[in-house]
């Protein structure tokens, strides 16, 4: 296929990679001139990426891109499939530009999606546009250089939830993109509420927040934030989750679970030996400070999101609450205004 990546960070760029060497052809898409712009420059001077896979015994390899450009309509243009990769956090701004170069029959996948469907569907100006959403990306992966990429882990499994039930007929074309994504979330709630994420890197940033800023960028948040006693934590956001899953009709799954249905090909494994073995072999390092996606980004697209699905079905969430303020007294930022309402969700008049 022709596939335009709409994101040039630490997933844009080892996504478009992998996607190149599949044998696509694959536009990267710079939206912003924020971070990575001389990682950017670098890869359109070279036509193309470097990476070290890791995930491939750690072979070093080059792959060329078809285009490398900041002009989103030259981009889009012509692909078969959008695939948005930046920051969840940015969708708002994203929707209204690059939404318009959407045509009809074109697939577009977010990944994370957290519900932002919704926003980009209010801006296309052709119907039949197929929106996809998925919890997270099937490769781990660090720029470590201008131009060169590090893939770090592969999630086996992938699963997604299209916007709209007949489209679910265009699986087999998300599937073509990695080869990975083969399964159906029920609906976009469930998809986002699965984002391992939210639980995750919130849980494992705030609880672990004075030994982050002393470790002072030697931190591995997986192998050092999930002691017996966080795991409990863990296990009553789960609850949380699971009950706003379940009101919304979808299929409940705790955190381990779902880690190990993403992360390991056979599924008699113990959960925790999995997350475990991903903390030892593929967990990356970091964060190195409070200012990091794990809090600006999965707090307000996640743990609020959760909070306010859960209002919006009268369900309490005194977990995810309580971490949500413990995240927004720690930066001195006011995540709850950056989170979607249910009425930018269309929530407020949309059946069960």
């Amino acid at each position: 296929m022709k596939i335009a990546v709409v994101g040039a960070g630490n997933s844009g760029c080892a996504h478009a990679f992998k996607l190149a060497e599949r044998g696509h052809t694959v536009h990267l898409i710079k939206t912003s001139r924020a971070v990575h712009d001389a990682g950017f420059d670098a890869i359109a001077a070279a036509g193309g990426i470097e990476a070290i896979d890791t995930t491939n015994g750690s072979r070093q390899s080059f792959v060329r891109l078809a285009l490398v450009t900041r002009d989103i309509p030259a981009g889009i243009e012509g692909t078969d499939a959008v695939l948005v990769l930046t920051q969840s956090l940015q969708h708002r701004d994203l929707a209204p530009v690059i939404a318009p170069c959407f045509r009809s029959g074109q697939l577009v996948l977010l990944v994370p999606g957290n519900m932002g469907s919704e926003l980009f569907a209010r801006y296309v100006c052709e119907p039949d546009v197929v929106f996809a959403e998925a919890e997270s990306t099937p490769y781990d992966a660090r720029i470590v250089g201008p131009g060169r990429v590090e893939i770090l882990f592969r999630n086996v499994r992938n699963a997604v939830a299209f916007r709209e039930k007949r489209h679910e007929i265009h699986l087999p074309k998300v599937d073509e993109l990695f080869g990975c994504h083969k399964y159906l979330r029920t609906n976009l709630v469930e998809a986002a509420m699965h984002n391992p994420n939210m639980v995750v890197h919130t849980v494992g940033t705030v609880m672990s927040a004075s030994r982050i800023e002393y470790a002072r960028g030697e931190f591995w948040m997986y192998r050092e934030a999930f002691s017996p006693s966080v795991w409990n934590l863990v296990r009553e956001l789960d609850a949380e989750k699971n009950a706003v899953i379940g009101a919304y009709g979808g299929v409940p799954m705790s955190y381990l679970d779902a880690c190990r249905w993403r992360n390991e090909e056979d599924l008699t494994c113990d959960s925790l030996t999995v997350f475990k073995k991903y903390a030892a072999f593929g967990g990356p390092k970091g964060p190195a400070s409070l200012d990091t996606r794990f809090i600006h980004e999965d707090v307000p697209m996640g743990l609020c999101l959760l909070e306010r699905l859960a209002a919006h079905k009268g369900l309490q969430t005194p977990v995810a609450s309580a971490l949500v303020t413990l995240a927004s007294a720690l930066t001195r930022t006011d995540y709850r205004a950056q989170a979607y309402t249910i009425e930018e969700l269309g929530l407020e008049t949309m059946e069960r």
